[in-house]
């Protein structure tokens, strides 16, 4: 069976990763040896002691044609340890794999690390496999028998109780072809093209890295989600570096592009001392590195306890970390694993965890959320959208909508779940058709719309009209209420950025009016007494004359005549009219040469190449005006929510228009 037929590269892709497990010495290797033809033993250690201790990859190609399409179909099978020593690699191997080949050998039986790994695959989530009972040669029928009910009884209560057993020995080749054409007839039943499919952003796992002479570090690994071409550009998240995908090999052929589900070896311009396994290649916009994420967990022992001081060992993709586990929804079986070395993980990765001396498997689990609050964790609330997000996509919105009185995040939701952005639009549109209400509320810096069910954004709404009427009838000498001020008024728990987002929809459909920094209803206008229009008339040209340096108060009564006390009254009352902006205690400006300064002070953080901001003397040199003025200027703009002061530095906080409109 080491044959496999010619290969035309013309011909569908379709694939299969296939992880064998089973106790040492059971036969695991030589039955990847009769299918395939390949020694995945390749460390001297391992020939001379004649077991597994590291991986071992092997590839069985075959063409056929189903249902009138003809394919080319790639079973690669990763050959694990079996011996207690080498778990790890053992739990490193399992993770990539969607179909399981567990090896017993007829004369031992079933033993522990045949046990344990079928535990592992159970936790992990592999529901499809297939039983080599091995050595049959070495024993009579009735010692067949009475293992293969043992097996049949060992697999009732686990992921893999209909998978069917066959009877093979790797010395005659007796059931060596019928478990072939059974493998051959799993990946003809799956799907082909289908693994092209847009609707996640690539990730790679590392399993191994290497360097080849004239052609540089070379990674080997599988593709968990969508898929992986020559020339793409990718981030190891190990060194955070972005790199180029140089070249691709699968089973010695070079190719141009590798799809989920399949494995491959790449060629990328990473220094091999920064890789290890357990690294990824993603898309740059995936890159979320994580020390703590929450998950749905199942216990092998149902009343194991799990200590929140100890340390456990937790196995997640092909990495290894060391974690503390908190329980945080006991009923729900959910947990909070967190590390003090960064993890990458999306929802839907499953793990493992082992005790505290990594000696036995408790359990494992499945990755809920990697963006996990900072506060009330292990809230009633809480526990509710862990078990919303327990879901597939659409299903989870739906209900996250109707438990999210802060929106949805869709930005995080994207990047948890590795959802495309074709794919998300295909969401929302199946939430439309689903006659769910909801807004999409564009927030600042934010790459999608944050999602906000119709009940709540009618309500927040409401509780804003409310307070803007209210604020009018109190004070109807004044324009309006400045959105801090609002803020505070209505008691806003939500972000301020969804307030923010939320009073922009009441703008743009007109139902709430801005001028300047403050909020009023479009009906609320301000009429000036004779004596203030007769003021701001005169005071109005000086203003402009001075341009971004206005004269103080006290310079006013000179060009004026006004009194101080008078003077001053005055400019309060129009300043509370919206006509004038106060910046200072006696100092006072137009609003468009407010807004003047402010798109100066975005220009000016445009320069800001590394981040650090820009300081008040480079805020002076640039636009000419004193520093104790520039002072006054800057520190208005920190008050009002433009600027965010971090020691002598600033930096913007949002665009001008969500300040001053447009």
């Amino acid at each position: 069976m080491a044959e496999s037929s010619s290969v035309d590269n013309n011909l569908i892709e379709k694939s299969l990763i296939v992880a064998t497990a089973g106790h040492v010495d059971h036969g695991k290797t030589a039955l990847i040896r009769r299918i395939t033809g390949t020694d995945t033993d390749t460390l001297s250690e391992e020939k001379a002691r004649g077991l597994s201790i590291n991986l071992g990859y092997a590839y069985y190609h075959f063409s056929n044609s189903v249902n009138e399409q003809s394919f080319n179909n790639t079973i690669g099978f990763v050959d694990v340890p079996g011996h207690s020593d080498f778990i790890n690699n053992m739990l490193a191997g399992v993770g990539t794999v969607d179909y399981a080949l567990l090896v017993v050998a007829a004369d031992d039986g079933i033993m522990p690390q045949t046990r344990e790994h079928l535990a592992i695959l159970d936790l992990l989530g592999i529901s499809s496999g297939v039983v080599a009972l091995s050595k049959v040669d070495k024993c009579d029928e009735s010692r067949i028998q009475f293992v293969s009910e043992e097996i049949t009884a060992l697999l009732a209560s686990t992921s893999l109780s209909k998978a069917p057993i066959f009877q093979i020995s790797n010395i005659s080749g007796q059931g060596i072809e019928e478990l072939t054409y059974h493998l051959q007839n799993v990946i003809n039943s799956r799907d082909g093209a289908q693994r092209q499919s847009p609707d996640h952003n690539s990730r790679l796992l590392i399993d191994r890295s290497f360097t080849v002479k004239g052609i540089g570090t070379v990674i080997t690994g599988s593709v968990r989600a969508g898929n992986i071409k020559v020339g793409d550009s990718v981030l190891h998240t190990g060194s955070g570096q972005e790199t180029k995908i140089r070249g691709l090999r699968q089973d010695n052929t070079d190719i141009e592009r590798v799809d989920s589900g399949q494995r491959t070896a790449a060629n990328i311009g990473i220094n091999v001392d920064a890789i290890k396994r357990g690294d990824w290649l993603i898309q740059p916009e995936l890159y979320m590195p994580i020390q703590r994420f929450d998950a749905c967990v199942k216990l092998i022992e149902p009343e194991f306890t799990v200590l929140n001081s100890a340390q456990y060992h937790l196995h997640l993709g092909a990495a290894h970390h060391i974690v503390t586990v908190r329980c945080i929804g006991e009923q729900a079986q959910l947990f909070q694993v967190a590390s003090h070395e960064p993890m990458i993980a999306n929802f839907g990765d499953r793990f493992i965890l082992r005790d505290p001396a990594s000696q036995h498997t408790i359990g494992g689990g499945k990755v809920l959320d990697i963006f996990v609050p900072r506060r009330k964790r292990t809230s009633k609330e809480r526990i509710e959208v862990l078990r919303a997000l327990n879901n597939k996509s659409l299903e989870a919105l739906s209900a996250l909508l109707q438990l999210s009185a802060q929106g949805i995040n869709l930005d995080q939701f994207v990047v948890c779940r590795n959802i495309s952005q074709y794919a998300l639009q295909e969401l929302l549109d199946s939430l439309h058709d689903k006659n769910s209400s909801f807004s999409e509320l564009a927030i600042e810096k934010r790459r999608f719309p944050t999602l906000l069910e119709g009940t709540y954004f009618s309500g927040y709404k409401h509780q804003i009209l409310d307070q803007i009427q209210s604020f009018h009838s109190a004070h109807s000498n004044q324009q309006g209420i400045s959105e801090p001020a609002l803020s505070k008024a209505i008691n806003f728990e939500a972000s301020h950025l969804l307030l923010h987002a939320i009073l922009q929809v009441l703008i743009d459909e007109e139902i709430v009016s801005r001028t300047g920094t403050l909020l009023h209803l479009p009906t609320h206008e301000i009429v000036l007494s004779l004596e203030e229009s007769a003021f701001l008339a005169k005071v109005r040209p000086l203003l402009v004359k001075a341009g971004d340096i206005p004269p103080r108060t006290r310079e006013l009564v000179e060009q004026t005549g006004i009194p101080l006390k008078n003077l001053e009254q005055i400019l309060k009352q129009i300043s509370k009219a919206g006509n004038l902006i106060r910046i200072a205690e006696n100092r006072y400006y137009l609003p468009e040469t407010i807004m003047a300064l402010a798109e100066f002070t975005e220009q000016l953080a445009e320069t800001d190449s590394d981040g650090t901001g820009f300081s008040v003397i480079q805020f002076r040199d640039a636009s000419g005006i004193g520093r104790n003025l520039c002072i006054e200027i800057l520190e208005y703009f920190d008050r009002i929510g433009f600027t965010r002061r971090d020691g002598n530095s600033r930096h913007l906080r949002t665009d001008k228009e969500n300040i001053f409109g447009n």
